[in-house]
């Protein structure tokens, strides 16, 4: 399809809807082929500018969709057909929503005279599933197109919403027969949004906090995810050039500053840091930006976070930080805002701001950095058939480029990665950081190949893998730059510790042993065309990283990891952040907590 003539008057809706999300910048989406969705992907194929890439599941295409926006800032899209089509995308754009991610999920859907409407049926056309009452509890807006000359419109209005405010995942519904009709494109309505405005008194609210931050004595700064959707870490760094105060991060913020940056104390929460949650324990005053402090950062006894300090959140969604009054942490100050406009306005209000007396508690970090317990084993002999996960990835920092993109998958290899990666100032770290579902990494890095000419590693558990196991073909098929690191520890590790701590290590369904099937991983990679890199012992870590990451195209890594390996530090239910297991005893946590 010439695209010199794809915008005259009179054109088919399809190939509006692909000429549409290529003049809005996205330059690729990615799909599974059906009867419902058959001239969306005519259209696509046949688009000179649109690259496409189907995989295997529907759900991988909503992941790769999630990937391509957070590694290019340009809004990732899909296409898929009705019913199952549409209903398999469920998991990959709950982790958009959660993450704040802009996605465009287009569906096909059965034709107009085949929908049921009112009729008092479950479905009349073959495979229409009503995808609007999925979807809209889980996206920003979801409509089905009903009248072809609202096309311009709906997608206007779908754009918007994904990326304005708190941005997220859009659906828009379109039955096969309004795919395929003509439409007049001139003379099609369209949708304009309110523009966006910054309140006047974000001015004074900023300058106000950097007020108390230049009058406290034990501050700290939380770096969260909100910086990366979109992307804010250029103005970040400047900002923190000029408010040097103490930063913890959560794992959506582990890439916003690099690992040696001046001040910078580490991750928190209940599988953070110990460094972090002391400092986040007894600060007198917490800085949130851009994080909705999840359960999984304060802790379940959410009196007990941060008791003593004020804590002043920022944040472009003010439920986030109105949720928890009535629950057990006092919010002080609620600065809603986008995260571009309060860089902004704190870049000009800088310029007098007064540094804080903060050197005893620089000095009392600096302590606790040395006498707080290290939690990592010991590196395993070479005999015993397996790696330590700390130290591996400890040592994958060193090999990885300066530009890499590391997408994580979620269990134990998401909290080992997190805690003992080196990031360097070019890369990114990514995870489907809310929802956590298992099998996210694979498909969403093969989202990013497509965005970006960069280095890209996918780490990933044997749990996951098997989840996504079928998109291993879909990086051979398109000899996609990715690094597959398997942490392989043939079971699923952190359920096991659940048991173990919960339950009394009765397993079910967490190993081979307790019901759980798994596959001979390095042997379906190799059958699969993927050249295969096994790691089992803690000399050739670095010799077979060094290996794998020369060869020129995919590579799969199966990395033998500790079965019974624990992850550690742990806040257990019920208990303060501080007080992580293993536990330290109750004379010396009180030792370390005198300021």
């Amino acid at each position: 399809m010439a695209r010199a003539n794809i915008m005259g008057l009179e054109m088919k809706l399809s190939d509006y809807v692909l000429e549409y999300l290529y003049s809005r910048g996205t330059k690729h989406v990615f799909g599974m082929s059906g009867g419902a969705a058959v001239h969306l992907f005519d259209s696509t194929v046949r688009h000179a500018g649109m690259g496409v890439t189907f995989v295997a599941h529907e759900q991988s295409a909503a992941m790769a969709a999630d990937g391509y926006y957070r590694v290019s800032g340009k809004l990732g899209a899909c296409i898929v057909t009705s019913g199952p089509g549409a209903s398999n995308l469920l998991t990959g754009v709950c982790c958009s929503y959660y993450d704040s991610v802009p996605a465009l999920m287009l569906t096909g859907q059965v034709a107009t005279s085949r929908l049921k409407g009112a009729r008092k049926v479950r479905q009349v056309g073959f495979q229409e599933t009503d995808a609007i009452s999925i979807y809209s509890s889980v996206t920003k807006y979801a409509e089905q197109l009903i009248d072809p000359n609202q096309i311009g419109n709906v997608l206007d209005r779908a754009y918007a919403e994904a990326e304005s405010g708190r941005p997220g995942p859009v659906l828009v519904d379109i039955p096969d027969d309004l795919q395929r009709c003509q439409i007049n494109v001139a003379k099609l309505p369209r949708y304009s949004a309110t523009p966006k405005q910054v309140l006047p008194e974000l001015a004074m609210q900023v300058q106000n906090l950097l007020t108390e931050i230049s009058t406290a004595r034990r501050p700290v700064i939380v770096l969260g995810g909100g910086l990366n959707t979109p992307r804010r870490a250029n103005e970040l760094r400047e900002f923190l050039k000029c408010v040097e105060v103490p930063l913890v991060q959560t794992w959506a913020g582990l890439d916003l500053v690099p690992h040696d940056w001046k001040y910078r104390v580490g991750t928190f929460g209940v599988y953070g840091s110990r460094l972090g949650n002391f400092v986040v324990q007894h600060a007198d005053i917490v800085v949130c930006l851009g994080t909705r402090l999840s359960q999984n950062l304060t802790g379940g006894v959410l009196t007990s976070f941060a008791a003593n300090a004020r804590i002043i959140m920022v944040d472009a969604d003010q439920g986030e930080m109105d949720k928890f009054d009535g629950y057990g942490i006092e919010i002080a100050e609620r600065i809603p805002c986008l995260m571009e406009d309060f860089l902004s306005t704190a870049m000009s209000a800088v310029k007098t701001f007064k540094a804080p007396q903060i050197e005893p508690w620089l000095m009392t970090i600096a302590r606790w950095r040395t006498e707080l317990p290290d939690d990592i084993p010991e590196e395993p002999v070479d005999d015993v058939g397996y790696v330590d996960a700390n130290h591996f990835v400890r040592k994958l920092s060193g090999v990885l480029a300066n530009d890499e993109i590391i997408f994580v998958d979620t269990g134990g290899n998401l909290t080992w990665t997190c805690n003992n990666l080196l990031v360097k100032p070019g890369q990114r770290v990514l995870s489907a950081w809310n929802y956590t579902p298992m099998g996210y990494s694979i498909p969403a890095g093969i989202g990013a190949a497509a965005a970006v000419d960069r280095p890209i590693t996918c780490i990933i558990g044997d749990g996951g893998l098997q989840l996504c196991l079928g998109e291993l073909a879909t990086v051979v098929k398109h000899n996609l730059p990715l690094k597959i690191v398997l942490f392989n520890n043939h079971s699923h590790g952190i359920q096991k510790q659940t048991l173990e701590t919960w339950l009394d290590g009765n397993y079910a369904g967490v190993d081979p042993s307790s019901g759980l099937g798994l596959s001979d991983f390095p042997e379906v990679a190799n059958a699969m065309g993927l050249p295969v890199v096994n790691i089992s012992r803690s000399s050739e870590i670095i010799l077979k990283l060094t290996e794998a990451y020369s060869m020129p195209g995919p590579v799969f890594c199966n990395i033998e990891i500790n079965p019974n390996q624990k992850l550690y530090p742990i806040v257990k239910a019920g208990e303060r952040l501080e007080n992580q297991m293993p536990l330290i005893p109750a004379d010396q946590l009180a030792a370390l907590q005198r300021l």
